[in-house]
């Protein structure tokens, strides 16, 4: 499990747009702490983090 920084990283994808994206249903972290609020995502969903990055560019 990624946190949302490490995950940011790894998809380039902006803290903020990941955050905006969870708002708007588009890619949901696998997990968020009940305790703390840190998102964090499986390394499967690079994926989907990279076709919203292709479609974006479109």
């Amino acid at each position: 499990m990624l946190k949302i920084g490490e995950f940011s990283k790894l998809s380039m994808l902006t803290v903020k747009a990941l955050r905006f994206y969870e708002k708007e249903g588009l890619l949901v972290p696998k997990q968020v702490d009940e305790w703390t609020g840190y998102r964090y995502y499986d390394t499967n969903q690079l994926e989907s983090a990279a076709t919203i990055k292709a479609l974006r560019q479109l």
